[in-house]
């Protein structure tokens, strides 16, 4: 039998086991971070694995496909989704917003949705403002079903509302929830987090306005 197929008999190689994909995204994650989406190779991700280039393409047809299970791991899908998510069900504003973004904020104080981050940073300017922008698309539909439906202010445009409520959490997440955030930085950001939230949900009602 050949030995680069099994290694010891009746035990399947190292790129077979069930934490292989796990593996290679978060090699994929550091390579990415030191290298540059544009400038990181598949062998290059294998090679951090451990295993071999065939045996990577066995779970991604490439970088690419890498790169988008990390977005939608740490990055804006996640932010997308839930949104969407909430939508469908017709949570109300002032509650969606804080358990919606508070549950996002928590998934963000991970290690790999802070090596995502570290990553986003180094993609430069265009790299977070693509970010901003995707999410805010994404979270249009949501935030102008509420507004329809009277829980949003009508005299806020739709994609100013988005902004203030995901501009601040971009720049907590910059500032305190990347890759060498410590538990203080974390405890700090998810404070200012609940706050923000709390605030903006408030300031975004439409029954608020109406009261004042």
């Amino acid at each position: 039998m050949n030995e680069s197929v099994y290694t010891k008999r009746g035990r399947p190689p190292r790129s077979d086991g069930p934490d292989t994909r796990e593996r290679i995204l978060d090699a994929a994650l550091e390579v990415f971070s030191e290298r540059g989406f544009e400038g990181a190779t598949v062998r290059q991700i294998a090679a951090k694995v451990g295993v071999s280039d065939p045996a990577l393409y066995a779970h991604f047809k490439g970088k690419q496909e890498i790169f988008e299970a990390l977005i939608k791991l740490a990055g804006p899908d996640l932010l997308a989704s839930a949104g969407t998510s909430l939508a469908l069900e017709a949570v109300p504003m002032q509650i969606a917003l804080p358990e919606m973004f508070g549950n996002i904020v928590a998934t963000w104080s991970t290690p790999r949705a802070r090596a995502f981050a570290s990553l986003v940073l180094r993609m430069g300017p265009d790299g977070l403002g693509n970010v901003l922008q995707d999410v805010s698309a994404r979270l249009r539909p949501v935030f102008a079903a509420w507004q329809a439906g009277g829980d949003l202010r009508k005299d806020i445009p739709v994609d100013v509302a988005i902004w203030q409520v995901i501009g601040p959490l971009a720049g907590l997440r910059i500032a305190y929830l990347h890759g060498q955030a410590s538990n203080v930085d974390i405890e700090h950001a998810t404070i200012l987090a609940k706050t923000h939230l709390k605030t903006v949900a408030q300031s975004l009602s439409q029954t608020r306005n109406e009261e004042g």
